[in-house]
């Protein structure tokens, strides 16, 4: 039983990752989607449930007046239920949805925009302000940013630039909302937006440009390579490397390494220095590794402050001491501002030719987090009898819906172990999700969130229970709660919520 459980598993991550790639296509071919099609009716005679062959047999028939190839909203269309039969399935593997980040004063006046979107299938963030965004939605990977134009006239013209700048970096598609005037919308133009809205154009026709634009982000993100702030590859680079390793592999034996570093207290880093000061360290970090491993290794900046490093070695003991010199010329260095960084290191041996880069990047985490819990500025190996304890993390839930909710069903994480508590226990962790009355949050203008973000010992993030929606909670929001339930609280809602911020941890 099972094995054939573990079969079932890995034959919906496997479903996934194809309706993830399908996802990723600007039209598909009739033909490659009747082949998906067939795949989930053989998927549904081992699965035993009727679900997919009827996702099979409505393919069949919408499809059939379709041209040879099909639209991205059409996919979108039919691969909706699917979607939602997997992310409730599997609760190990949830199909990451996109967000919009909305820069607004007027919260109120945007809760149907929000739950247009949520209809859609995007998350939302809201911020008040472009220096919250600046400060808090720093790290969020956000797919489409929308500010209102009276935020940008209210705004030090720097601090604009300055957010402009982030966003055409990563090629995030920038909308700006205001008024039916000529002369406004030309000067948005100017400053470097991608579209503008004003109040004539209606939540449905936003829908369909907000979907060209994201079209259009796709289509960079999948053609461009290399980070532009550190000039090491992206994770767009990773997968075909490392298909071009094992290959080698399989020819000519030749064994290779995947190797994960990470800044140690690098948090502490942007909250004492800014958010510009640890970008500097970043990029120093990279011509640092660059210099200290041979040019045919290949650097990947992997998120946040996370690098991974494919190359060549030998055995585990080969690759242990080219990533220690790559540790200590990083600790010799000092960085700007004369700091002194360290990074704990990961690593596992790729000796077949079969081995997932998803299984083997877990490994390499495992590695890492133990040269974490054992002091950090070190490298660690994974071998078999490494310890795969993972960090703790507490989702705190205020005590009544508490007892109403426990247990919660929550996906897996390659770093975390989540515990569900109530929010009165005293126990602290490095990272914390507290789910709380927004009375709570909002007393005295705020200041328990105000006392999270000054907090030196981890990240505390906060999700709202309001009684409706209302300015008190469009305050929260741009003050950087995560997101918000309506009381009384629906498991279903709050699971998904808290879902969809597990899978967007680094």
């Amino acid at each position: 039983m099972e094995t054939e459980q573990k079969e079932t598993e890995k034959q919906i991550h496997q479903t996934i990752l194809m309706v993830e790639r399908l996802l990723r296509m600007k039209s598909v071919p009739k033909a490659e989607l009747l082949v998906f099609s067939q795949w989930l009716k053989r998927f549904s005679k081992q699965d035993q449930a009727d679900f997919f062959e009827r996702q099979a047999a409505r393919w069949a028939i919408e499809l059939e007046d379709e041209t040879e190839e099909v639209t991205h909203e059409q996919i979108e269309k039919l691969l909706a239920p699917v979607i939602d039969h997997l992310s409730a399935r599997s609760r190990k593997k949830v199909i990451r949805k996109e967000m919009i980040l909305s820069v607004t004063k007027r919260f109120l006046d945007n809760i149907q925009w929000k739950k247009a979107l949520e209809n859609e299938r995007y998350m939302t963030r809201f911020f008040g302000s472009i220096e919250d965004t600046l400060e808090v939605g720093y790290d969020l990977h956000v797919d489409a940013m929308l500010i209102d134009h009276d935020i940008i006239r209210t705004t030090d013209e720097a601090l604009v630039h300055k957010l402009i700048k982030k966003v055409e970096a990563s090629f995030i598609p920038l909308i700006i909302i205001g008024p039916n005037d000529a002369s406004v919308r030309q000067s948005c133009y100017a400053l470097g937006t991608d579209d503008y809205w004003d109040e004539t154009v209606q939540i449905e026709e936003r829908q369909i440009r907000l979907k060209r634009l994201l079209r259009k982000l796709r289509t960079v993100s999948s053609t461009i390579l290399v980070d532009e702030l550190t000039g090491a590859f992206n994770r767009k680079y990773l997968q075909n490397a490392y298909r071009r390793r094992t290959s080698r592999l399989e020819r000519d034996d030749q064994l290779f390494a995947l190797a994960i570093f990470d800044l140690d207290h690098f948090k502490r880093i942007n909250d004492l220095h800014g958010h510009p000061t640890g970008d500097l360290v970043l990029a120093e970090l990279a011509v640092l590794t660059k210099q200290a491993i041979r040019q045919e290794d290949e650097l990947i900046r992997f998120g946040g402050e996370e690098f991974m490093l494919l190359f060549s070695a030998d055995h585990a003991d080969h690759a242990a001491d080219m990533m220690e010199k790559v540790r200590a010329r990083i600790e010799r260095h000092t960085f700007p501002n004369g700091l002194k960084i360290t990074v704990s290191i990961g690593l596992t041996v790729i000796d077949h030719p079969t081995m997932d880069l998803e299984e083997m990047t877990s490994e390499a985490d495992e590695a890492l987090y133990q040269a974490k819990r054992n002091g950090r500025n070190q490298v660690a190996a994974y071998t078999t009898s490494t310890a795969k304890e993972k960090i703790t993390a507490l989702i705190k839930i205020e005590s009544q819906s508490f007892e109403q909710l426990a247990p919660l069903a929550l996906p897996d994480h390659a770093k975390y172990h989540f515990q569900v508590t109530p929010y009165e226990e005293t126990t602290c962790a490095p990272l914390q999700l507290c789910v709380l009355p927004l009375h709570q949050l909002a007393a005295n203008d705020f200041k328990l969130l105000d006392e999270w973000k000054q907090s030196r010992e981890g990240i505390i993030e906060a999700i709202a229970i309001a009684p409706e929606e209302n300015q008190v909670l469009g305050h929260a929001l741009e003050r950087g709660v995560t997101d918000y339930c309506l009381s009384p609280l629906d498991r279903d809602q709050l699971e998904e919520q808290i879902r969809q911020w597990i899978i967007r941890l680094p």
